[in-house]
């Protein structure tokens, strides 16, 4: 520790009159507040300790606060704490140090707070630096300050954190535990505490502490409710007799208790060391038990019964989950049964809850006092309880088709021994069709479809089939509706919904009502334009429930469709087709026309004879011989003119040949 300044009596007695002043103008505003606002104490003076002879200021042990209190100091490196204020709070509160150490500073404190011994003091403040850190240097370099005893302190010191270490030394905290033994005439409570110490948990010697003990549904033999009870010594009690049970709580509070990691910190409210104060704060252990011994009056139980899932998939294992309790119209009123085991115990009364789940349903189950005689049913399973009430969970089963599926729950007498109260057992069974027991399993149809044609050459009309599968027996119809998408100028990717689809022209849409799985063909839609075309398909599924008052209250699950809605909006080589007509076809070329071969020279006539003129062309009309039959070019063949022009073309260019020949000769 750091030497004192000199004292200053005029600075010190400014300092306490102004503290005295503060403390008369606060104290008006303090009982204004009702006495909640809390005050700094101050360290006034060394109290129990020893101070080092070489240099008569260095000091070794505890202060003196000035309500009474001392202070072990616990930060090393900073000045004393004489004439400094600090403010008290629970140690473990301000988290410095861990649940181990707290412990330790705590049991120091109880044990050695304010000894009245100079050294114990000494070896008690060394004890609490070796706890909250010596500041790189080892215990005799304290030590020192107690001068000739300083080995003795060391020795102390360790000795001390030995005890608190050691069993029945420093403790994390304490427990209480009670329990109650009805067995026979009246009864009997017992108390006892658990120190949960650093060497281990461990009791008190029996009647160390004494708590206090209040009884429901017993008093003790004075007739009160109330009464001390020590640690580890039982206490007759009489049980009220009423009910179906003997039932009894007792209440256990211990006060007061010497235990736990929880120390009283003088924390400093300037710059020098805060304290480990006397009187740490004490513990408080508390507990409760209830006990009951069996009547001879009838008992009747009550499952309140949920289905695990209220929607669910195929393959799902479905459970019933039971809330066991004694039924309202009992005659055991809200206690359930009781009965005495072999080994002298009161155990609940063990049942046997049967539970069958019938299903699967294309609709929703009505309610009814029992299951329909030919109602499918998917497993039965057993769950013997032997707890009492509680909730529970029932083997599980598997539903692998979709549809409605709904758990009922029965409890027979014959079932429980009459040894374990099955004699005043009664009879229990739920109804059918309650809706906080029945499970919807949603379809997911698979659908397939084909285009009745993929390509055409001329207009033409083409249809969707649905290949449809796993469509619940007695669903209802469901409708699907198919789009003919087209036409457009080029083929979409396969396998991908384009991203304009809805933006493409229709060239139909159609309705088809689907009842059962199979294959349904939609109705035609025409086409007539050239292009690439597609099938998208869309479902709104079954129709939803509008849920009754009753299903409305208890499950939100009915307002689902069995079938949900289903699309498909992908492009499917399946489901597309493409009109490509075929291209006009161009006249076929004529074929070359052969000239006519060369006519043997013709007898020139004499010059002054007129050459040889062509026959009189006919009158305009059909010839009266047959036309030469002309190749099929799909040309209308020549009209009479033109053949006429022809031959006359003709007999001009022989004339004229037959001159030229002359003229050579």
């Amino acid at each position: 520790m750091n030497p004192l300044p000199r004292s200053r009596p005029l600075l010190r007695a400014l300092r306490l009159v102004g503290l005295l002043v503060a403390g008369l103008l606060a104290a008006p505003l303090a009982l204004a507040l009702g006495g909640t606002t809390a005050f700094a104490t101050e360290a006034v003076a060394h109290g129990q300790g020893v101070l080092w002879a070489k240099d008569h200021t260095s000091w070794l042990g505890n202060y003196l606060l000035d309500d009474g209190r001392h202070g072990y100091c616990i930060d090393v490196e900073k000045p004393p704490p004489i004439g400094a204020a600090v403010d008290y709070l629970p140690g473990t509160s301000a988290a410095w140090f861990g649940t181990d150490d707290s412990a330790r500073l705590a049991f120091i404190s109880r044990e050695w707070g304010a000894p009245g011994d100079p050294l114990t003091a000494a070896a008690a403040q060394l004890a609490t630096w070796t706890v909250t850190g010596l500041a790189g240097h080892d215990q005799a370099f304290f030590a020192q300050r107690a001068n000739g005893d300083a080995d003795l302190v060391v020795t102390a010191a360790n000795h001390m954190l030995r005890v608190a270490d050691g069993a029945g030394g420093a403790s994390r905290g304490v427990s209480a535990s009670v329990t109650l033994d009805l067995d026979g005439p009246g009864g009997r409570v017992v108390s006892d505490l658990v120190i949960d110490h650093l060497a281990g948990a461990r009791s008190p010697a029996p009647g160390s502490f004494t708590g206090s003990a209040t009884l429901r549904g017993a008093t003790f033999p004075d007739g009160r409710r109330t009464a001390a009870i020590p640690n580890g010594v039982p206490l007759s009690i009489v049980p009220d007799q009423r009910g179906a049970t003997e039932q009894v709580t007792v209440d256990v509070v211990f006060e007061g208790l010497p235990f736990g990691a929880d120390y009283r910190l003088g924390r400093s409210t300037g710059d020098t060391q805060s304290l480990l104060v006397t009187e740490p704060y004490d513990a408080r252990a508390e507990a409760s038990a209830t006990a009951s011994a069996p009547s001879e009056l009838p008992f009747a139980p009550r499952v309140i019964t949920a289905t695990s899932e209220a929607v669910a998939s195929p393959g799902t294992e479905l459970t019933d989950i039971l809330t066991v309790s004694a039924h309202p119209q009992s005659p055991t009123g809200t206690e359930w049964g009781v009965h005495r085991a072999r080994d002298g115990s009161l155990q609940p009364i063990p049942v046997v809850v049967e539970s069958v789940l019938w299903g699967p349903f294309g609709t929703l189950p009505e309610p009814s006092p029992r299951a329909p005689a030919d109602a499918p049913r998917v497993c039965t399973v057993e769950l013997r309880i032997e707890g009492g009430p509680g909730t529970y969970r029932t083997p599980p089963c598997t539903i692998t088709a979709p549809g409605y599926y709904v758990w009922t729950d029965s409890i027979d007498p014959a079932r429980t021994p009459r040894s374990e109260g099955g004699d005043r057992l009664q009879p229990w069974s739920s109804e059918f069709g309650v809706a906080t027991e029945t499970t919807l399993v949603p379809a997911a149809p698979e659908v397939s479809t084909v285009a009745s044609q993929h390509r055409l050459d001329a207009p033409g009309c083409v249809s969707d089939a649905l290949s449809v599968r796993g469509l619940p027996e007695g669903a209802g119809p469901v409708t699907v509706d198919s789009t003919l998408i087209g036409p457009l100028a080029a083929r979409p990717p396969a396998g991908q919904t384009p991203p304009d689809w809805r933006s493409s022209p229709v060239a139909g849409e159609v309705t088809t009502m689907i009842i059962a799985d199979g294959t349904h063909e939609s109705p035609c839609i025409p086409v007539a334009v050239p292009g690439f075309y597609y099938f998208v398909f869309d479902s709104a599924g079954s129709a939803a429930r509008s849920p009754s008052l009753r299903e409305s209250t208890l499950s939100e699950a009915f307002t689902e469709p069995l079938v949900p809605p289903f699309a498909d909006t992908r492009v499917h080589e399946s489901e597309s087709l493409e009109f490509r007509p075929p291209p006009s076809s161009p006249p076929p070329a004529s074929p070359p026309v052969t000239p006519p071969a060369a006519a043997p020279p013709a007898t020139v006539p004499p010059a002054t004879s007129p050459p040889a003129l062509p026959p009189a062309l006919p009158p305009e009309g059909p010839p009266t011989t047959a036309r030469a039959q002309l190749p099929r070019t799909g040309a209308a063949p020549p009209s009479a003119l033109t053949t006429a022009v022809t031959i006359v073309a003709i007999m001009a260019g022989l004339a004229g040949l037959g001159v030229a020949l002359r003229r050579r000769s």
